[in-house]
């Protein structure tokens, strides 16, 4: 996938939640311009933050359980506010549940201020 260096031009959210599509663009001085967009589907959970004027420096698949282990509290309150779909109020079952069904994590890390996170089943490089 192109991405590093790539800004994020923008990003939408569709299908109720479950699309999350990244429009990052390539554009420096005297260097050939270039659009990148990438698209997660089946997504089940994200959350991004700080996302104006963000390089993107990384999207990397992680692991699934050290994510959970790491925004359980943050899960249990989004829960508890708002509903996340799937979740039992017990991580190890949220865990289990994610994983039987294919799913998997991304860390989304920027240049400055731009982090975040996607839980899906899939990501793809929509253009060539």
């Amino acid at each position: 996938m192109r991405f590093h260096d790539y800004r994020l031009d923008s990003y939408e959210v569709s299908d109720a939640g479950r699309t999350i599509t990244f429009h990052l663009l390539f554009d420096y001085p005297n260097l050939t311009k270039d659009e990148s967009i990438i698209s997660f589907t089946n997504v089940t959970l994200y959350n991004l933050t700080h996302t104006t004027e963000a390089i993107i420096t990384d999207i990397e698949e992680c692991s699934l359980p050290d994510l959970l282990a790491e925004i359980n509290s943050q899960v249990i309150e989004w829960s508890r506010q708002l509903g996340v779909e799937k979740w039992s109020n017990d991580l190890e079952a949220y865990q289990k549940e994610l994983q039987s069904n294919g799913y998997r994590a991304w860390r989304i890390e920027s240049a400055i201020g731009f982090h975040g996170f996607i839980i899906a089943k899939n990501v793809r490089q929509v253009d060539g």
